[in-house]
């Protein structure tokens, strides 16, 4: 189904900005906007009747204000609104398996960095098996371009389909990033020893074949898009973070296939969500 379910209440202040989104993707795909906003069960132990209806009757305020703030954006959108119960993150579990895409709030406030945030987002994004967007609360207005992570992989060609469609219809440059870490690839640390330092070069090279290769479908396709190709030699997390404070969007692949939520995105996608500096979408 073309639907796009938008969480409200997670995410606290990035909810509004998480509805926005939504509502813009859902006006260009002619899609259907789920609003959808989840008590937790485990929050309530304990409160009576009058407690529960008290906390009904703001949840249902809230996705009422959400519903005229995606109208704001499109009133002919096909918008329903619904109020659940259960852990937060096996409920959207389950929706994300009838939806074609999942937006939710980061918890990422102000000037709140990764140790004080909570994780709430990031299970939800891990366990999500539709495409899932988190939007943290910040301004990017004045931000350029369309970033995406590549490194060969059947998800990052997902990731790079996505992105460069983004960029074509925002009419932004798409800035492909290739980080490689020469940790990684040598076995560096896992005591295999130093690799020899002319053997950089020869990295460096085939890391920038890989995003040429990786590229090589979008340039056929979109001829006239602008492209920024960026290969760095670094973490892949922190090189995909930098580049995003700069960056109106980033699109990541998932590799994660696991039982832990950490390793249900993968690395570097959980990396990225840990530290959101944009609005970040995981490719599945």
């Amino acid at each position: 189904m073309n639907e796009i379910a938008v969480a409200v209440g997670i995410g606290g202040m990035a909810t509004a900005r998480a509805v926005r989104w939504a509502a813009e993707r859902a006006s260009h795909e002619r899609a259907r906007l789920s609003l959808v906003h989840v008590f937790d069960e485990t929050n309530l132990g304990g409160a009576d009747d009058e407690m529960r209806g008290a906390a009904s009757s703001l949840a249902e305020e809230r996705l009422a204000q959400a519903a005229e703030a995606a109208r704001a954006v499109d009133d002919s959108l096909d918008i329903e609104e619904s109020l659940l119960f259960g852990s937060p993150g096996d409920v959207f579990a389950d929706i994300s398996k009838q939806v074609s895409f999942l937006v939710i709030g980061s918890e990422w406030q102000g000037d709140s960095r990764a140790n004080r945030r909570r994780v709430q987002s990031l299970r939800i994004a891990a366990a999500s098996s539709s495409p899932v967007a988190v939007i943290p609360d910040l301004d990017v207005s004045g931000r350029r371009g369309v970033a995406v992570g590549i490194d060969g992989s059947h998800a990052s060609d997902r990731a790079i389909a996505f992105a460069a469609d983004e960029a074509t219809r925002l009419h932004e440059p798409l800035i492909a990033v290739h980080a490689w870490d020469i940790v990684a690839l040598t076995g560096g640390d896992y005591g295999y020893g130093a690799v020899p330092v002319l053997a950089t070069d020869d990295l460096e090279r085939s890391a920038a074949a890989v995003l040429d290769q990786s590229l090589d479908p979008v340039v056929e396709r979109y001829p006239e898009l602008e492209i920024e190709r960026e290969v760095i030699a670094g973490d892949p997390v922190h090189v995909l973070a930098e580049v995003a404070e700069r960056a109106m969007l980033l699109v990541v692949g998932s590799h994660g296939r696991g039982a832990i939520a950490r390793f249900l995105l993968g690395s570097v996608s959980h990396g990225v969500l840990a530290r959101v500096e944009t609005p970040t979408v995981v490719i599945r």
